[in-house]
């Protein structure tokens, strides 16, 4: 696991680069989103065109996606121990400029993060009911 993309946190459910209503993000975070995004490529083999493909509204139904969406919360230290998304440590680290857009998007979709869907499944629901709350506010990296 990479300790220091907990720093990365806000960028896992905010999911900006910039745009007209996207937060910018520093070279340090930008360096250590594509370290999480390198690592869960190729742990998952999702296509680089089905990530950009969800910023645009596309979730493509397929297994590697749904995981590597999955990997991104691992990856950053949010998941407990029995498979579940800490949405606590996840607002906590969301720089106060974003705090109130962020946590009202990802405390609106959580409750699709049910434990009677496969844990992949469960992040794509997630990842997609995300966009559909604020798609000028959401990415994927």
């Amino acid at each position: 696991m990479i300790t220091a993309s907990l720093h990365v946190i806000f960028a896992l459910l905010a999911f900006v680069y910039g745009g007209k209503d996207k937060p910018v993000l520093s070279e340090e975070i930008k360096e250590i989103i594509q370290t999480v995004h390198d690592e869960c490529v190729g742990k998952t083999g999702v296509s680089e065109e089905d990530i950009t493909n969800c910023e645009s509204g596309i979730f493509k139904e397929d297994v590697k996606l749904k995981c590597y969406m999955f990997c991104l919360l691992e990856e950053a230290g949010l998941v407990n121990d029995d498979g579940t998304v800490d949405y606590e440590m996840f607002t906590s680290l969301i720089p106060e400029e974003y705090f109130d857009r962020a946590t009202k998007m990802i405390f609106s979709c959580k409750e699709l993060d049910t434990p009677d869907k496969d844990k992949c499944e469960r992040a794509f629901e997630v990842h997609k009911c995300s966009y559909e709350k604020d798609p000028d506010f959401y990415f994927l990296f």
